[in-house]
């Protein structure tokens, strides 16, 4: 018996209608099915919903030409529901500025090898993906009272059913008073164990207040107490460890404004110490703000700003 590659078995979803077409729980082979969490019991409806949620998830951190391209292929782009495979193709074309489909085709090719590596992973380790990710985070460090605190409000996105709850993570220098001590819900959740992982990492298991479905999306706010700007270190990121298809971070420095201000962009956190653009500074507004959003953040990689001394 041959075994069929999770490549090729996304490359049998495409045709006519796609995610879309009547027949498409029947078109999703084994290797899909065990990576988008899909059992025997699941309905054509629930195989569909399950498969299109996983795939529309990892599709948000490939480059646009290849998401645009991927995501018309599937039929799961709002603007390319076309019945045929071929104008969806065109479309996606004309979206990238390309003359003919054939060049949506070679990377909706390219897309589908990196998703495929994506779900083989998903696959071999199951505890990568904690059946939910991100869908947007906003967070506002206030720097300009004392003590400092960050509120967060993030939106959830489940991609497994009975979803019931999530971890958030925090890391601080370790120098500093155990970061397990800080940290409240204030809304749409509740803290039922912290965990001090090493001194400068802490866990926290939220509750959900009810049991989420694939697709399903949830709001949550945590505020979390902070160092002392005497003692912070100067800068706040974000590095995700699930997916996170948008973050958007506030910064209020309030009269006490460092000299300099600059954008950390998907860098390695060990990097984030010795990182200093040579331009690109940031501006803050006259009430001592900088704001800023990244979108697609990739797993791994920080996200935020550094400061200088004031």
């Amino acid at each position: 018996m041959v075994v069929r590659s999770t490549f090729d078995e996304l490359l049998d979803i495409p045709r006519g209608r796609g995610m879309q077409a009547g027949d498409v729980a029947d078109r999703v082979g084994p290797g899909l099915r065990t990576a988008c969490g899909v059992t025997s019991a699941d309905s054509p409806a629930t195989v569909r919903r399950k498969v299109a949620g996983r795939l529309a998830e990892l599709c948000e951190r490939l480059p646009e030409d290849l998401r645009v391209s991927v995501l018309a292929a599937l039929a799961l782009h709002p603007q390319a529901n076309h019945q045929f495979m071929q104008d969806r193709m065109g479309w996606a074309a004309r979206q990238i500025n390309r003359d003919h489909p054939r060049a949506a085709v070679r990377r909706m090719k390219i897309g589908f090898r990196i998703l495929a590596e994506q779900l083989d992973e998903l696959v071999s380790d199951p505890n990568l993906h904690a059946g939910w990710h991100v869908g947007s985070m906003r967070a506002l460090l206030r720097l300009d009272i004392d003590p400092p605190h960050l509120v967060e409000d993030r939106v959830i996105a489940a991609s497994a059913d009975h979803l019931d709850g999530i971890e958030l993570r925090y890391t601080r220098s370790a120098q500093h008073e155990p970061v397990a001590a800080g940290a409240t819900m204030l809304y749409g959740g509740e803290i039922i164990e912290a965990e001090q992982v090493t001194p400068s990492h802490a866990r926290y298991a939220v509750r959900l207040p009810r049991t989420l479905s694939s697709g399903e999306r949830h709001e949550l706010g945590v505020r979390v107490a902070v160092p002392p700007r005497a003692i912070m270190p100067p800068f706040f990121v974000l590095t995700p460890l699930q997916p996170c298809e948008r973050f958007t971070v506030r910064v209020r420095f309030g009269a006490d404004v460092p000299k300099r201000i600059w954008r950390l962009n998907g860098i390695p956190p060990r990097a984030i110490d010795d990182f200093e653009p040579a331009d690109g500074l940031l501006e803050p507004d006259r009430l001592g703000e900088v704001g800023l959003e990244f979108s697609r953040l990739h797993q791994g990689l920080s996200y935020g700003m550094r400061w200088s001394a004031p």
